[in-house]
């Protein structure tokens, strides 16, 4: 992730690194690594649910469903490519696996976050065209859409990290035992807005659109109904209610985005304008907290953007009911050939 860090932050990393680099793993490194661990398989499983849903469930191959799908992927590998690195060192405290998958990691980190952002702000984009707009686009320009989405990632993460444009001349790091990314103040003011504040203004305009267009319709659809002496119709406050859970939808959709990763780059714009000589031990272990609630953002979108679906809920109770049926089919199964066993047994 970006940061901004001089010889000062440096050394305040290395004073902070856990006990297994010093010669021992304490306890609170081991339930560390099972809290994040846990995480990590919760946005495994979760990601993994969202790509299986489709197979069982026609009503999801639609084209909005393909901007679900591209944000899964992206949280599926930081989940596999991520996530489990920043866990073996945050607990070891050591990086284990060389200076050149080192810059990938950087590279995957900063991409696959990028991406799932950028998406969500693609989402947001396509609800706006379903509810204020008539327009509606084909198959084709959403694919288009989200291969742009990973070609600004990529351009964003890998290019400049390996081409080496964020470091700062004559600040470096231990490549046998750390893996920083060491960004200069321009490097991180201009990727910050180009991965979340640029995106987050754009998500806040469509979202703030919809609010409206819903509130304008919702506001019509009460006057519609006082005026038919004062007996409302059934259907229009089935409408309303509808209207009323969008909004409240949208509201948890920007609070929780905001909530996860507003608080990591406000703080790396600041130390990018302070400088991380201001940077302390305790500054440090709260970045790592708001680097990981970044992350957690990744186990949290399939809840907010596939979970809360009713086609998707169906798709989920076919993939149930379909795993009991296959158990169910083993045991029979299972019973036969044991039975068979002892038969044949003299």
């Amino acid at each position: 992730m970006l940061m901004d860090r001089n010889e000062s932050w440096l050394s305040n990393f290395s004073s902070a690194a856990p006990s297994f680099a010093r010669g021992g793993v304490r306890l609170q490194e081991v339930l560390i690594g099972l809290v994040l661990t846990l995480i990590d398989v919760a946005t495994l499983l979760g990601n993994t649910i969202v790509f299986l849903c489709p197979v069982v469930e026609k009503r999801l191959r639609t084209v909005t469903y393909m901007f679900i799908m591209s944000l899964a992927m992206a949280d599926f590998l930081v989940a596999c490519l991520v996530m489990p690195f920043s866990i073996i060192y945050e607990v070891t405290g050591m990086w284990l696996f060389g200076k050149l998958f080192c810059k990938v990691w950087i590279s995957f980190d900063v991409m696959f976050c990028t991406a799932s952002i950028v998406t969500l702000c693609f989402i947001s984009l396509d609800r706006y065209c379903s509810v204020v707009t008539p327009y509606h686009y084909s198959r084709r320009i959403c694919i288009v859409m989200t291969c742009t989405v990973w070609v600004y990632s990529s351009l964003i993460s890998f290019l400049p990290v390996m081409q080496g444009w964020n470091e700062i001349p004559g600040v470096d790091f231990d490549a046998g035992r750390e893996c920083i990314f060491v960004t200069n103040w321009v490097f991180a003011i201009v990727a910050s807005a180009l991965a979340f504040f640029l995106p987050f203004m754009v998500m806040c305009s469509m979202y703030f659109f919809i609010y409206r267009a819903s509130r304008l319709k919702a506001t019509r659809i009460m006057s519609q109904t006082l005026e038919i002496h004062y007996h409302p119709n059934s259907k229009r406050q089935n409408h309303l209610q509808l209207e009323n859970k969008a909004t409240r939808t949208i509201s948890i959709i920007i609070s929780v985005f905001v909530l996860c990763w507003l608080p990591y780059f406000v703080l790396n714009v600041w130390l990018a304008a302070r400088g991380a000589d201001s940077a302390s031990t305790v500054l440090l272990g709260t970045f790592k907290i708001i680097t990981w609630l970044g992350y957690c953002n990744s186990t949290i979108n399939p809840l907010l953007y596939a979970f809360l679906n009713r086609d998707f809920q169906h798709a989920l109770k076919k993939l149930l009911i379909c795993r009991r049926r296959s158990q169910l089919l083993q045991m029979p199964a299972q019973g036969s050939l044991s039975r068979t066993r002892q038969k044949n047994q003299p």
